[in-house]
């Protein structure tokens, strides 16, 4: 009794002291004293009113603004009864520290990601594991917790909570103090961002369940389907079943399901794939549909399949209901909304008191004599859509995935227009797969494609893309550290550079194009020509002069060609520009421009002008994923014009990944030994220094690209190089040596640098 009246005391105090905090912000003052009041109501708040007291006046005291505090109000006031109250208060103090280092709109986020996470947060302790990790990555990355923020619902579906704070962890880690790398990683444009988040499982379900897989396919739909392992996919969007042309395809692991639950979210994705197989008789045509309706659509076909199969085989239920946790929330989300509606269309004692998803039951259910007709999934589903539109409840379709997470991703269920069956298989492989090439035979039919299958019924790669480009070379590397050159170790992509559909404008007027321009028009590179027999020269020439007076002495005239001159010869310069194309040339200046919106203006000057002093110029492109993927761009060959095609590729160039140095300028070595030329001269555009997922330490690579330049060097080529951008580039001299490397701290001023470099070299 007395612990009681204690606590109540505290309760009481801490109240006084909110409310005074408070005084003059009278909508923040009353929508506390209401939230309060609903809290007193549940047993579980009882003894803790006091420290969310404390938590609330942790957030206004922050000044993060009223936004925030009304939003952890809400949160709050609607918190769900079977969770601890525990939580709530985490929430509190971690969304307050992570104000304090990034700012009230990230707050804001935080406070709204969360609140859509909190259903899949079920074990114990993954509330407290998500927020510690936010909060590190708050306080040693401020300007990267955002973009983990704002992907937070696809990251914990991806990996789980454990799996994203060992994330969290491993990118600052390997980032090593720079902005720029964490901001790369945690946005998950750096291709060790999406390796390590898949390593939050190691095992392969699918191959240990595989037979067991084929087998139950047989026994409850009496079909044998091929079945595909799908790659561990490069972005945090949780990996889905997929069906196409007669392939399963499934994924490796499902993330967040371990042991026997494994076992039974593949048994209930095989058992919806066969429902879909045998019920899904026809395809939808998209026509102007709205991604919300498609994804609408969708979940009633998948219903509708459901419920068929559960009428023969009412099993099925303990099979699939387990997975559909969804449960009433306070917040109304389109994706929400929906997770809510397919467990009420499977599980008749679910009850959810929104209206919307009322309607969407009632509806089923009136259809239940037409529950064979595919139809009434596009009715059922674009009634319901239209009402989340005048709701605006906002719909991610990049972010959105099928809930729960044993259905099939439904794009079998789509007809996207004229495209036949085959080219449809091709573009799930091309999402599915890391790197594949299509190769056809003379008949016109892959060689795979008429392979059978093997006893387990596991597809062979059928359909290949060109993704990254076509293996054409490997090159050697050098370890510095063990003194030795390692053989093929690195692998080059080769592509030409997509296009754009929009050429790249170059100023008419620009001034860089008319300074060399009128520097190059008479310059001349290499041998000059010796003229002889020449009517009027600078000298003599020897030999016509004697057979001049030859011919005098017999009485012969002819006439007077005796002096000789020097002209100069053919232009024979071959010029070969590489443009750095990783992740980093896409930060942006003080004006706006970012790096490699100035690489594309340097080279499109430049080409043009090289063009206009009849010389030969080529304009390649690079970045890596790792020594087996550096990908190396052809933009512009030595031997085309500088047309709208060449602009068009260069307007469609993009930055990612990373820099792997020394392999680009050995294959771009290769295009320049090729050339017969007097000089030859290979200028690279980089903004950074040599980095890559698979090289922990930075002065491998330097010492690699080092290596790598002087061996071109010794085979008679010039090689210079550009630093764009404010870095100091220590290692670029040590690169290419002092005079060859040329820092340019002002990017906008790089067309005039390249330009000069151009000029001096054809003096």
């Amino acid at each position: 009794m007395a612990v009681a009246h204690v606590s109540s005391l505290e309760n009481f105090r801490s109240s006084r002291r909110l409310a005074e905090l408070l005084r003059g912000h009278d909508d923040i003052g009353s929508a506390v004293q209401t939230t309060r009041a609903a809290l007193e109501r549940r047993p579980e708040f009882a003894s803790r009113l006091a420290i969310w007291d404390v938590a609330v006046r942790g957030l206004f005291e922050a000044n993060l603004g009223e936004a925030v505090v009304l939003n952890f109000l809400r949160l709050s006031e609607h918190w769900p009864a079977q969770r601890s109250a525990h939580d709530l208060l985490a929430v509190g103090r971690a969304v307050t520290d992570i104000g304090r280092s990034a700012g009230s709109r990230i707050a804001h986020a935080a406070l709204t990601e969360l609140s859509k996470v909190l259903p899949r947060l079920a074990g114990a302790n993954e509330v407290t594991t998500v927020l510690a990790a936010l909060c590190q990555l708050a306080d040693a990355a401020p300007e990267s917790v955002g973009l983990a923020i704002n992907r937070l619902e696809q990251l914990l579906g991806h990996a789980g909570a454990e799996g994203f704070s060992a994330w969290v962890s491993a990118g600052l880690r390997a980032s090593g103090g720079r902005a720029a790398r964490r901001r790369a990683y945690f946005g998950l444009d750096d291709a060790l961002s999406a390796r390590l988040l898949a390593q939050g499982r190691t095992g392969d379900d699918f191959a240990r369940l595989e037979k067991r897989l084929a087998a139950t396919m047989v026994a409850l739909w009496n079909r044998k389907p091929r079945f595909r392992k799908l790659a561990i996919a490069p972005t945090p969007v949780p990996r889905r079943t997929s069906l196409a042309v007669g392939l399963i395809g499934l994924p490796e692991t499902f993330p967040g399901f371990e042991g026997a639950r494994a076992d039974a979210i593949y048994l209930a994705a095989v058992a919806h794939a066969g429902a879909h197989l045998v019920h899904s008789t026809v395809r939808f045509p998209v026509g102007r549909l709205k991604a919300l309706q498609l994804a609408l659509v969708s979940l009633i076909e998948d219903a509708r399949v459901e419920t068929l199969a559960l009428r023969e085989m009412p099993g099925l239920r303990w099979l699939w209901l387990p997975f559909h946790t969804a449960v009433p929330s306070g917040q109304a989300t389109a994706a929400g909304l929906m997770t809510r509606l397919a467990r009420a269309l499977i599980d008749p004692d679910y009850q959810d008191g929104d209206a919307w998803v009322a309607k969407g039951r009632t509806l089923f259910a009136a259809a239940s004599e037409r529950w064979t007709d595919p139809a009434i999934s596009r009715e059922i589903g674009g009634l319901l859509g239209n009402d989340i539109g005048q709701m605006r409840l906002q719909f991610n379709a990049k972010s959105y995935v099928v809930e729960p997470a044993y259905r099939d991703d439904n794009l079998a269920l789509w007809d996207f227009g004229d495209a036949p069956d085959a080219p449809t298989e091709t573009i799930e492989l091309a999402v599915d797969s890391v790197r594949i090439e299509r190769r056809e035979e003379a008949g016109g039919r892959s060689t795979d494609e008429t392979a059978r299958p093997d006893e387990t019924l596991r597809a062979r790669a059928s359909v290949t893309t060109l993704l990254d480009g076509i293996p054409v070379a490997t090159y050697p590397e050098w370890d510095y550290a063990a003194n030795t050159e390692r053989i093929d170790w690195t692998t080059i992509l080769e592509a030409d550079a997509v296009a754009s559909a929009k050429p790249l404008e170059l100023p008419a007027e620009s001034e860089a194009l008319r300074s060399i321009t009128r520097l190059t028009r008479d310059a001349s590179i290499g041998r000059r020509l010796r003229q002889k027999g020449q009517r009027e020269g600078d000298a003599l020439d020897i030999d016509a002069a004697v057979a001049r007076t030859i011919e005098r002495r017999a009485g012969h005239v002819s006439e007077p060609r005796v002096y000789q001159r020097d002209a100069p010869g053919p232009r024979d310069l071959a010029f070969l520009l590489l443009l750095d194309l990783s992740h980093s040339t896409a930060d942006r200046d003080r004006a706006g421009r970012t790096v490699l919106d100035v690489e594309r203006k340097a080279a499109a000057i430049m080409a043009a002008a090289v063009e206009t002093a009849r010389d030969a110029i080529a304009v390649h492109g690079f970045n890596s994923d790792g020594r087996e993927r550096v990908r190396y761009l052809r933009i512009k060959g030595f031997d085309e014009p500088m047309d709208a095609v060449v602009r068009s590729r260069l307007a469609g160039l993009g930055s990612s990944h990373s820099t792997r140095l020394g392999a680009a300028l050995r294959h771009a070595g290769s295009y320049l030994v090729q050339r017969r030329a007097f000089r030859k001269v290979l200028l690279v555009l980089t903004d950074g220094e040599p980095s890559d997922i698979d090289v922990p330490d930075p002065q491998y690579l330097t010492e690699d690209a080092r290596r790598a330049a002087q061996q071109l060097r010794r085979r008679g080529m010039d090689i210079f190089a550009f630093g764009i951008g404010g870095g100091h580039y220590p290692q670029l001299g040590r690169i290419f040596g002092e005079r060859y490397a040329l820092r340019v701290p002002r990017i906008d001023v790089l067309p005039q640098r390249v330009m000069q470099l151009y000029t001096e070299l054809k003096k």
